[in-house]
């Protein structure tokens, strides 16, 4: 798995209590803002909620209320961010939150949708069977498009919905986004803030954000192998894999011992399906660092893909004897003993691997088809009903679990004869 550096931004440049921002000293100001992160959190919740719900709208009734919760809360998101009654707060939390003029979530984007919004208002009183059966509809909103269409215009509300999620991802952070921009505001050419805004941004999945701001640090600092890393995980993210090599590359031209952009490389490498390079990769970077265990976990998975399993298994083997807590690679190694039909094995790494992540599905899901493969059937039920307590619906737990009930009644059948 691809890890982005992290920095210490946030450490050098602590929020001062006592320090004043336009007008208003900190401790007034915080109390504002603090009432203002609330109701963010509050609207972008129940408008992502409400966003879910649409999926599962099975009448117009049901899904004009999840559209008129949704568009309500998200206008009364954007009403905190353009703040009419505090202007300078309004302004300073769309600066910390990264929140462009032009975002849907902006008052000018909401001047078509307000008059649906007070449509769907007007039907709260009306009766579930006259929606249902009524007139002629003010809106059609298409679930499949994501677009609702009143009056012959038509409104996008996946970008809305987009806006509305990056805002809420972004809400635990806002102490050390604000650290940044209080620092960018004095010193706009600051590289390490927004190096640690980067940093932010990916930690709240806003990778597109993200990219751009390496972007802009890569322009003052050209040569910097964190700043190439980081541009390289969250290049990954967004898919574009290409890029992330050439950025990998970069990181290792600048600092060939970095191993951990050896290691991403391989990943990148192996998600093209350039196999025997991503095993070259890795190769080299085992020369360099023997007891890189990440690597060898990683050589292993490439060696699986290249149908070689017995080296496979050696290199995670290897791997776990470098690092014998490696949750990766005892999990990998179990799936892949499993595979050669070496049950008690696979058990034993499984048993390992549970003591580390005793909440993990897969993990529950996985030792329930060892458990049914050596006819412990009850056990196996058992751990493929922990795996759907912890995620409902899991369907690698379901499809072991539908086996396993059919060989208990294949059992009974056998001893009622």
């Amino acid at each position: 798995m691809c890890h982005v550096i992290n920095t210490h931004c946030a450490a050098l440049f602590p929020i001062a209590v006592e320090q004043v921002r336009g007008g208003f000293k900190t401790e007034a100001y915080s109390f504002k803002t603090k009432n203002s992160l609330k109701e963010l959190q509050e609207h972008c919740r129940a408008a992502i909620s409400a966003f879910a719900a649409l999926e599962q709208s099975g009448s117009q009734a049901s899904l004009r209320l999840c559209l008129g919760k949704f568009l309500s809360d998200c206008q009364g998101a954007s009403m905190v961010l353009w703040r009419n009654n505090n202007r300078n707060l309004g302004k300073h939390l769309r600066s910390v939150f990264s929140v462009p003029g032009d975002s849907p979530l902006s008052p000018a984007a909401f001047s078509g949708l307000r008059a649906i919004i007070k449509e769907i208002e007007k039907e709260k009183g009306v009766k579930k069977e006259n929606v249902d059966q009524g007139g002629p509809a003010a809106f059609f909103y298409n679930i499949e498009a994501k677009l609702l269409t009143s009056r012959g215009k038509n409104y996008e509300v996946l970008p809305l919905f987009l806006a509305v999620r990056d805002l809420y991802f972004s809400l635990p952070f806002f102490e050390e986004l604000q650290t940044c921009t209080e620092r960018l505001e004095k010193e706009p050419q600051d590289a390490t803030a927004l190096f640690h805004k980067a940093v932010l941004m990916y930690k709240a999945s806003r990778f597109e954000a993200a990219e751009q701001l390496t972007a802009q640090v890569l322009k003052m600092v050209p040569d910097d192998h964190r700043v190439w890393y980081n541009r390289g995980v969250i290049l990954s993210e967004l898919g574009k894999l290409e890029e992330a090599i050439a950025a990998y590359n970069r990181t290792i031209e600048l600092e060939p011992a970095f191993e951990v952009a050896w290691d991403n490389k391989g990943v990148v490498l192996a998600r093209l399906g350039r196999f025997e390079e991503a095993l070259e990769t890795y190769e080299k970077v085992l020369l360099r660092s023997p007891e890189y265990a990440e690597a060898w976990a990683g050589k292993g998975s490439v060696l699986l893909a290249l149908g070689r399993e017995e080296k496979a298994l050696e290199a995670y083997i290897t791997s776990l004897q470098i690092r014998p807590d490696y949750l990766e690679a005892l999990t990998s190694a179990g799936s892949l003993l499993s595979r050669l039909s070496r049950f008690k094995e696979a058990l034993e790494l499984y048993d390992k691997a549970l003591q580390l992540a005793p909440t993990e599905p897969r993990l529950w899901a996985a030792r329930g088809f060892v458990l049914s493969e050596i006819d412990q059937q009850e056990e196996a039920l058992q751990n493929c009903n922990r795996a759907l307590e912890l995620k409902p619906g899991f369907v690698p737990a379901l499809e072991t679990k539908i086996k396993i009930l059919s060989a208990i009644s294949m059992q009974k059948a056998r001893s009622s004869k």
